[in-house]
């Protein structure tokens, strides 16, 4: 292939060469049968304009040569594919990580929304528990209550009871000292006594 590249300039330099020598011999024909002006200083101008261009041609055709400017140009492309692989593959690698990071935040919600409900039920049942405590506290304070209340009026009554009975003692007491008579007095010992008899 290198081969085919080389003939190929080589056909290209030496059509350029037919070519510009072909311009050149014309030009000077047609100055030549000018109309018997002497234009032969404009012929040598020409001509050194010509000699400069060819040798303008020659020098570029060898620093092309001997330049590897294919080599870069096909350096510089290989880079850009490079380049453009790079980029391609850190998109990927980024869309990737964009998917993970999104995937991630929505197990993250997930979570926290399952934490939120736990702590939520938690609580409920932690208010539950409280609640049932504070019933049962104040239904044993009630039974307490009731029970102290019930000490309280037995004691009560008992006590109103004793007085009761005293006062009643005092009371009668007072009625058969002042209405009981020797008679009736000697009545209630004679019985007495016959009850006692019985009893033994």
């Amino acid at each position: 292939m290198e081969t085919n590249r080389g003939k190929g300039r080589k056909r290209f330099f030496l059509s350029g060469s037919v070519a510009a020598a072909g311009v050149l011999l014309s030009t000077l024909a047609f100055a030549a049968g000018g109309a018997g002006a002497d234009r032969s200083a404009d012929l040598w101008d020409l001509l050194y304009r010509w000699i400069n261009f060819a040798l303008l041609v020659i020098i570029l055709f060898v620093v092309l040569k001997k330049v590897p400017i294919k080599d870069y140009f096909i350096s510089r492309i290989e880079g850009i594919k490079k380049e453009m692989e790079d980029l391609k593959r850190q998109r990927e690698e980024a869309q990737q990580k964009a998917r993970e990071l999104e995937s991630k935040l929505k197990a993250f919600e997930g979570e926290r929304k399952a934490i939120l409900e736990e702590y939520r039920a938690d609580g409920l049942a932690e208010k539950q528990r409280i609640l049932a405590e504070a019933r049962e506290r104040a239904k044993q304070i009630l039974q307490q209550a009731e029970v102290s209340i019930q000490y309280e009026m037995q004691a009560a009554k008992k006590k109103l009871k004793e007085e009761v009975v005293t006062l009643a003692a005092q009371r009668a007491e007072e009625i058969i000292v002042r209405e009981m008579t020797d008679k009736d007095q000697d009545r209630l010992v004679n019985e007495f006594i016959e009850r006692l008899g019985k009893t033994h």
